[in-house]
């Protein structure tokens, strides 16, 4: 049967067309899979502490104290894995007890250690009880892929993601830092005996997806080596924590503790002296730096600051429940206003006969506000019939005992 000229000129276009949606349609797919990888996701419930490591673990008080209070204080039941230990130092202290002496100073008092070898004891349940009613995990340094040739995929491993699904928290420095991620780094050697950060195993616990933790980072001069691993792995997040330097995690952000600094590596490049983010082709080859009190949202990949947060819209008539003059517990000659310009509430510091330029603050949700450039917040509270009568003010690191208190000037 003959097919005519117009016939098969509409055939040829039909073909061509509907090769163009399949491949925009592929192309789709692929797009929205790379975004899928690309992003770092943390644990939905509980907390993580990731520490660069360094002489006596590298925690400082502020990070002992950061864990000790996560773990539930008094009242911690803590589990130690000392897996990653050598042989050597295993039977030097085949009780613990050096461990136990120092985490009781730390104000822990219910300690329990386990370590085992063999994934089949890992695998099973009498190995495991400790686990089961846990509220926080300690993972000591050494060699990470000693623990995770112990306890990956097993029971252990489930009990572990079990106990940050209960609000519990996980921690560890060096090796115990590794670990937490979902690529190994430094896990074997090259040729030549060294250590290198491709490592080998290469999967590590997962607790952050896609992400790589390298420690004792800025300290060994490691920040280089993260490109070499980032060309094979695109897909992951480079971190690399510093000594005496550690990471909290709690969901899909973190914050920097301790005495140095955290190298991110993005594919961005972002400086503080701009607060702003630098997404041009040089940033692929950089990384930047964060420091105590520094956030970082995993999920999106950026700084988190202040600026980038999305306001809450609030009425005219619900600005002005927060007006008035708000006085500085303790003191007579130092106050804040609250007043409204332009449609936009502001904070207005005076003190004696100093008045400075009142800052715009924005809603975040009920009775908390934020600005944009100094990075406060600004926590108001209500009394009892639900009329506000003061409020707290806090730097955006959220940790305890930095709250000033204020009280409501009545007139």
């Amino acid at each position: 049967m003959k097919i005519s000229k117009l016939k098969l000129n509409l055939l040829k276009i039909t073909l061509i067309f509907s090769l163009l949606i399949l491949m925009f349609s592929c192309q789709e797919t692929i797009n929205k899979s790379n975004e899928n990888k690309s992003q770092s996701i943390g644990p939905t419930n509980g907390a993580l502490l990731i520490g660069g490591g360094g002489k006596n673990d590298g925690m400082t008080d502020e990070m002992w104290k950061v864990f000790f209070d996560l773990a539930g204080g008094k009242s911690a039941k803590l589990v130690v894995i000392p897996t990653a230990f050598d042989e050597n130092s295993i039977n030097y202290d085949p009780e613990f007890k050096i461990l136990e002496r120092h985490f009781k100073s730390i104000g822990f008092n219910d300690i329990k250690f386990i370590h085992t070898r063999d994934t089949l004891i890992a695998n099973s349940d009498e190995f495991i009880k400790p686990l089961k009613t846990a509220t926080a995990v300690w993972l000591t340094g050494g060699k990470q892929w000693r623990t995770s040739d112990a306890y990956s995929n097993t029971k252990t491993h489930k009990e572990l993601i079990n106990l940050l699904n209960r609000n519990g928290i996980i921690g560890g420095t060096s090796a115990g830092a590794s670990i937490q991620g979902s690529y190994l780094a430094r896990g074997g050697r090259d040729l030549n005996g060294n250590y290198k950060i491709i490592g080998n195993p290469d999967v590590g616990f997962g607790f952050v997806s896609n992400t790589v933790f390298d420690q004792h980072h800025l300290y060994r001069n490691r920040q280089y080596d993260m490109f070499e691993l980032l060309k094979i792995r695109p897909e992951l997040l480079g971190i690399g924590v510093d000594e005496h330097t550690a990471i909290i995690v709690q969901g899909n952000e973190f914050e920097v503790i301790g005495d140095k600094y955290v190298a991110i590596y993005d594919q961005t490049f972002w400086s503080p002296y701009f607060n702003e983010i630098d997404t041009l082709e040089t940033g692929k080859d950089k990384f930047y730096v964060l420091k105590n009190g520094d956030k970082y949202n995993l999920k999106e990949r950026r700084v988190q600051r202040n600026k980038f947060l999305k306001p809450k819209d609030i009425t005219s008539n619900e600005k002005k429940e927060y007006l008035g003059n708000y006085l500085f517990e303790k003191s007579k000659v130092f106050w804040n206003n609250i007043i409204i310009e332009n449609d936009t509430l502001k904070f207005q510091t005076v003190r004696r006969n100093i008045v400075r330029e009142p800052i715009p603050i924005y809603a975040y949700e009920k009775d908390i506000f934020f600005d944009t450039d100094a990075e406060l917040w600004f926590h108001f509270e209500r009394d009892s019939l639900g009329k506000i009568n003061g409020f707290d003010k806090k730097t955006h690191k959220f940790i305890d005992g930095l709250n000033q208190r204020f009280n409501k000037i009545m007139k």
